[in-house]
C-alpha cells in the first residue's frame, strides 16, 4: 500500500538580479540529516499544518478568504485546505529563510530591519521550538499573511514507491524589499540567490544536488527575463498535476515524468 502523500507548499521567491542579467530565485540547502531530501537544494517549503487551516487563521487573511483561495488553487480539495496551503507556504518560507510575506494594516509589506529583524529572529526560534504559533506571531505584530502575493506555478506528487510522499504545490512570489534571507541552521544549512540557468549548470557539474520537481521548475523559470514577466505568465496559465512514475528496466530504476521535457 503506497504511503499517503502529505499536502505541502513551496515558494519560489524571486528577485531581479542586482545589476541586471535576469532574475534570481532563493534556494536553501536541506540538512544532511533530514528524513526527506537530505543535502538537496530546494525552494523553501514544507507540510501543511492544521493551524494553517484554522478558522482563527482565516480571520487574519483579510482580502483573500477561503473561496478566493480556491480560485487561486482550483484543484485544492476544499476552500479550507486551499487557504491552508497558501498560509503554509508563507509560514514555511519565514521559518526556513526569515523572509515574511505579510502586510501591515496599510497594505504595505512588512520591513524586517534593525530592531524588527532581531524580534523576528526570536519569533523564528519560538516557532521552531514550539513556543509560538504562526498565528500568534501575526497577531502580535498586527500583520496579515500576504496570500495575494503568491502565484500558483506547479503541482507535483511524490511517486508511489517513495516511503515519504508529498502532494506539493509550488508558488511564485516577488521577494519583499527591506528583508534579508537567512537560513535557519537547523532544517536548512545554507541559502543562495541564484539564476535558474546557473543552478542547472551547477547541477550538471555535480555540485548542486536537486530533486526532479526542483529541476523542472527551474527549467520553466529560466525562460523568463524578469520577475514581472514570470509572475504574469504564471498567473495566466493552468497548472497541471505532475505525478511521476518509477519503473525498472534492466535492473535499473527509471523515473517517468509524463508530458514534461527534461532539463
Amino acid at each position: 500500500m503506497p504511503a499517503l502523500p502529505k499536502e505541502a507548499a513551496s515558494v519560489l521567491l524571486l528577485r531581479d538580479a542586482p545589476g541586471g542579467g535576469g532574475l534570481e530565485v532563493l534556494m536553501v540547502r536541506r540538512h544532511s540529516g533530514s528524513d526527506f531530501a537530505p543535502s538537496m537544494h530546494v525552494f523553501p517549503g514544507g507540510a501543511v499544518e492544521e493551524g494553517d487551516c484554522s478558522r482563527e487563521m482565516a480571520c487574519l487573511c483579510a482580502g483573500l478568504g477561503r473561496e478566493e483561495a480556491m480560485r487561486v488553487i482550483p484543484d485544492a480539495p476544499s476552500p479550507v485546505r486551499a487557504l491552508g496551503i497558501l498560509v503554509a507556504g508563507i509560514r514555511e518560507t519565514f521559518e526556513e529563510t526569515g523572509i515574511l510575506l505579510a502586510c501591515l494594516a496599510s497594505g504595505e509589506l512588512v520591513s524586517c530591519q534593525g530592531e524588527t529583524a532581531a524580534r523576528f529572529a526570536a519569533y523564528r526560534l519560538g516557532l521552531r521550538e514550539g513556543r509560538l504559533s504562526f498565528r500568534e506571531v501575526l497577531e502580535g505584530e498586527g500583520l496579515r499573511p500576504a496570500l495575494d502575493r503568491l502565484v500558483y506555478f506547479a503541482h507535483w506528487v511524490t511517486p508511489e514507491i517513495s516511503p515519504i510522499r508529498y502532494d506539493t504545490r509550488f508558488f511564485l512570489a516577488a521577494a519583499p524589499p527591506r528583508q534579508a534571507a537567512l537560513h535557519d541552521g537547523v532544517e536548512t544549512t545554507d541559502h543562495v540567490w541564484i539564476s535558474p540557468a546557473r543552478a542547472l549548470e551547477r547541477n550538471r557539474r555535480g555540485d548542486f544536488a536537486m530533486l526532479p520537481p526542483t529541476l523542472f521548475n527551474l527549467v520553466e523559470l529560466r525562460e523568463y527575463a524578469t520577475v514581472e514577466e514570470a509572475l504574469a505568465s504564471a498567473a495566466a496559465r493552468e497548472v497541471p498535476l505532475v505525478a511521476p512514475r518509477v519503473i525498472f528496466e534492466g535492473g535499473r530504476m527509471r523515473l517517468i515524468i509524463p508530458g514534461e521535457n527534461g532539463p
